[in-house]
């Protein structure tokens, strides 16, 4: 039990090794600020606290002993003097393999998805101004056209009304234009009182 507990814990020793060079390597210590690292730091050592006493509950039941800690210690060393360099270049390669990958996987998202979204975008926008401005020059057109037939239907209308009013007398061309001009000038009594009150 004692050496199945000592080999058991110098194996902890190496992947706690390990791990801190995993953290170390994907946290980028270096690069983050002092009170986020302390944080990290602790979080990390209760993980592997945590490792280290389910391992001795699974093994021993969870006895402490000195010798343990020994072990740890022994495990540690052995991987800083025999693994650690194959581990990192190995751990190294790996990153930069997701780290590729990562990034091929969001430039096919981009060309895939977003490049079409910001294409079909731009395209309806430009068709909505199209659209717009085609129904502005077309209604443009309708207009002058239906104004012009208008005035060619009711030209005939007027020269009728121009050569009966031209042979009223003057008397009745003077009585409607006082009508006209009473009637303005009640409109813009009216129209003062509104603005008045407002």
């Amino acid at each position: 039990m004692q050496f199945t507990t000592l080999l058991a814990m110098i194996g902890t020793g190496m992947i706690i090794g390990a791990c801190f060079d995993t953290y170390a390597h994907i946290f980028n210590r270096s690069e983050r600020h002092r009170f986020i690292v302390w944080i990290a730091d602790i979080l990390f050592w209760v993980v592997q606290a945590l490792y280290v006493f389910y391992t001795l509950l699974v093994i021993n039941n969870g006895q402490v002993r000195l010798y343990i800690f020994f072990s740890i210690l022994c495990g540690y060393a052995t991987y800083q003097a025999l693994f650690q360099r194959i581990y990192v270049r190995l751990l190294k390669k790996i990153i930069h393999i997701f780290v590729t990958l990562y990034r091929l996987i969001v430039r096919m998202f981009y060309y895939i998805i977003i490049l079409p979204l910001r294409l079909l975008y731009r395209f309806c926008i430009f068709l909505f101004i199209t659209t717009c401005h085609v129904v502005l020059s077309v209604g443009k057109i309708l207009y002058k056209v239906i104004y012009g037939c208008i005035q060619f239907l009711l030209r005939p209308f007027i020269w009728i009304g121009r050569f009966i009013w031209e042979r009223t007398p003057f008397r009745f061309q003077a009585a409607v234009g006082r009508f006209f001009h009473m009637g303005k000038g009640f409109f813009l009594k009216v129209a003062n009182t509104f603005r008045k009150k407002g």
